[in-house]
């Protein structure tokens, strides 16, 4: 796979992985389609994120962005009880503007927010996100990177070893420049 895929190529093995994990023609894996209507179910998304990491070369993160940004505001600013708070519904958006304002609407609860996070689109987005993200070439020397190992990439022309950057990084990373745009008041 080359280093920086254009979005179709994306969609295209997003969509195989997807297809071989859940058993489904890969036509249904659209940008609008959900995991989970697909058939996924917890143990297909540890393999789809398995397959996803291991294709593009890239560290996804463990958490969503709602639960990274929910450590660093502290409790009750993005969400109140069950349901989101404005901030947390703004934030939400300017994070995955692919939900379109409709979507958070009216009284958003946390259960249907993490349904949002099945969408084929967000998850195209994200990996879009983390390749951007992510050393293409080798910093010592500028040389091809392999295929990741623990976390790391060697490269092939000098052999050193890259860090990956994880997806929590990229995450917090975001909600820090996301966090300092705010009035001071949030």
């Amino acid at each position: 796979m080359a280093e920086k895929p254009e979005h179709g190529e994306i969609l295209k093995t997003f969509a195989g992985i997807v297809s071989k994990s859940l058993r489904v023609d890969v036509e249904r894996v659209t940008e609008g389609a959900y995991l989970d209507d697909l058939g996924a179910e917890s143990l297909d998304l540890i393999e789809i994120t398995m397959g996803v990491e291991e294709a593009f070369n890239i560290w996804i993160s463990e958490k969503s962005i709602l639960q990274t940004a929910r450590e660093m505001f502290g409790p009750g600013v993005l969400e109140d009880g069950t349901k989101l708070t404005g901030e947390g519904k703004a934030l939400l958006l300017a994070r995955m503007p692919e939900l379109g304002a409709e979507a958070l609407e009216g009284d958003v609860l946390l259960a249907d927010v993490n349904r949002q996070f099945m969408r084929v689109s967000g998850w195209l987005r994200m990996i879009e996100g983390l390749i951007n993200a992510s050393p293409s070439a080798c910093g010592k020397c500028g040389g091809t990177l392999g295929a990741a190992v623990a976390f790391r990439r060697k490269c092939q022309q000098c052999g050193a070893d890259s860090q990956m950057v994880s997806g929590e990084e990229v995450n917090q990373k975001w909600v820090e420049e996301y966090r300092a745009s705010l009035p001071a008041t949030v």
